[in-house]
């Protein structure tokens, strides 16, 4: 990078800091209001507490507003726009601009430092490298984005319940559809291993009640509906060999991936402002349109990523798939039920 780059590179971070601190929350409270909105509600500037505190119109203009901010600050460091002619960053390193302006969301100078939480301004970063790129650094901030709203939630204990154990062995679990790509036959000898394991362990536990009891007692790994019934473990393991033996590779894969992607992520669809409304049992809109939106986006990073042949068509209906199929879990478990049925339907949709 050039010291002409370098400087415009420095220049838009001191930039995107300062179009970030525009803070529309604090203003639209000091005009409307003739209050401080620091001091009323969860004590932010961002656009939950503006919707709760000074209405919902202004609350919904302050997420526009804030999303926007980040964004233009990427536009301008990707585009060049009209005063960098030239000396535009690439898809990638323009996300770090974008970042400033939501660190000068949540850190504005003229308000001692304390602004918003950025969520709406990571939103409207997140669309918009998106658009532009669909690369691994992308990906990152994608999930990174994710993570860091879900831990500065109110609601996250009460949404995020299922045991920690079991979501990070789900999120491991990624290993096997990701590297079927490039080692097939290591990785469906690997799951077929791993499903005979699992297989013997369940027997055994069956077989021997306190092995079975002292199962159900690790609340991070065991559920106890598992009490007389396969582990999860084994019945994904059962999907994603049969996948791996029975379907081609690209539906293999996108089956497989929609559905942890989904499952991990589907509790989201319990925050405070996603659409509560009841489907199945405990399933609600918002965890379906959750599993869809991140299957997509999941389905978007393999087409641009991996080697894998994905037409569009089969990335759209493999994330409508697996969010229809996850609201009748109660029929048969999910493990079996989503992987499975998303492959059957794409395999229709392609020899159709």
């Amino acid at each position: 990078m050039g010291t002409a780059k370098i400087f415009v590179f420095f220049l838009l971070i001191l930039f995107g800091y300062l179009i970030g601190s525009i803070s529309p929350g604090y203003f639209f409270g000091r005009a409307l209001k003739g209050i401080d909105i620091r001091k009323y509600g969860s004590g932010q500037t961002g656009a939950t507490n503006v919707y709760r505190t000074i209405g919902p119109v202004f609350g919904v203009l302050a997420a526009a507003i804030d999303a926007f901010k980040a964004s233009f600050v990427y536009y301008v460091a990707v585009s060049g726009f009209w005063f960098l002619p030239f000396q535009a960053l690439s898809p990638d390193l323009a996300i770090l601009p974008g970042l400033a302006a939501v660190l000068g969301h949540n850190f504005p100078f003229y308000l001692n430092f304390r602004g918003g939480r950025g969520v709406a301004a990571l939103f409207g970063l997140n669309l918009i490298a998106i658009y532009y790129t669909r690369s691994f650094y992308v990906l990152l901030l994608l999930a990174g984005s994710l993570a860091y709203s879900v831990l500065i939630s109110e609601e996250r204990e009460k949404i995020y319940t299922a045991p920690i154990g079991r979501m990070l062995a789900k999120l491991s679990a990624l290993v096997l559809p990701l590297g079927f790509i490039w080692l097939p036959k290591e990785i469906t000898l690997a799951a077929t291993t791993l499903l005979l394991v699992s297989l013997f362990f369940d027997i055994v536990r069956f077989s021997v009640p306190k092995v079975n009891r002292r199962y159900l007692e690790l609340k991070k790994f065991a559920k106890g509906k598992e009490f007389k019934r396969l582990s999860g473990y084994s019945l994904f393991l059962i999907s994603a060999s049969l996948l791996f033996n029975f379907f081609p590779e690209n539906i293999a894969v996108i089956s497989l991936v929609f559905f942890i992607v989904g499952d991990i992520l589907a509790p989201a669809g319990q925050l405070r402002y996603m659409p509560h409304q009841r489907i199945f049992g405990d399933k609600t809109i918002g965890g379906a349109l959750v599993i869809f939106v991140f299957s997509l986006l999941a389905g978007l990073f393999l087409r641009e990523l991996t080697p894998l042949a994905l037409p569009l068509n089969l990335v759209i209906v493999g994330a409508m798939a697996t969010a229809a199929l996850d609201q009748f879990s109660f029929l048969l478990d999910d493990n079996i039920l989503v992987p499975l049925g998303t492959a059957a339907a794409l395999w229709i949709l392609a020899f159709a």
